[in-house]
């Protein structure tokens, strides 16, 4: 069973994930795959100097990924042309890793882009994980040393938490109550389990 496990920044998508991997649920994390994508020497990586120029590169030829962010959230066409750029690598690498698996695991697949790149297609249920939108600032914050204004030209870039929940088979509300959040994963699972 592949499940696709999405939220906005901050929601907690990496905490619910944690917890559905005590269940014995297998994690393929979509972020990890797309720092791989530009790692160098890489196709990808030599599209987005090609589209983006220089100043995206660090001077040892790495993706200088708060350059990137500065343009990408700043302006819809630009995250589109990154999106175009490097989703098709990803996905790719994705199902590679969801078939390496045996027959019978239940897959997490984390893809914080889970409805708008269409991968939601690709699996047999979903999840999102939705928080209070203050809540969700102050953690992003707190836990990469980000300044306001660029948390909120991430999150504006995203779904919002009610459309989560209309896409979503599963939602998980992160309100802060880890107690709380533990019951509803543990629900979750158990409906997973059950097939």
């Amino acid at each position: 069973m592949v499940v696709g496990l999405t939220g906005g920044i901050g929601s907690g998508k990496s905490t619910v994930a944690g917890m559905l991997a005590a269940h014995g649920a297998t994690i393929v994390d979509t972020d990890a795959i797309a720092r791989e994508v530009v790692e160098p020497p890489s196709p990808v990586l030599d599209a987005i100097h090609y589209e983006f120029g220089p100043t995206v590169l660090t001077p040892d030829g790495r993706l200088d990924r708060e350059a990137m962010a500065r343009i990408v959230f700043a302006d819809p066409r630009q995250r589109e042309l990154l999106n175009r750029l490097t989703h098709p690598e990803i996905r790719e690498r994705t199902l590679a890793r969801i078939q390496e698996l045996p027959a019978g695991s239940v897959v997490v697949v984390v893809v914080p882009l889970l409805f708008e790149s269409g991968f939601d297609e690709l699996c047999d249920t979903t999840v999102a994980v939705i928080a209070d939108p203050d809540m969700r600032r102050s953690r992003v914050a707190q836990r990469d040393q980000m300044k306001e204004e660029a948390v909120a030209a991430r999150m504006s870039a995203q779904l919002a938490d009610d459309e989560y929940a209309r896409r979503a088979r599963f939602v998980i509300n992160n309100d802060g109550d880890i107690d709380r959040l533990t019951r509803q994963v543990d629900a979750v699972w158990h409906r997973l389990a059950a097939g």
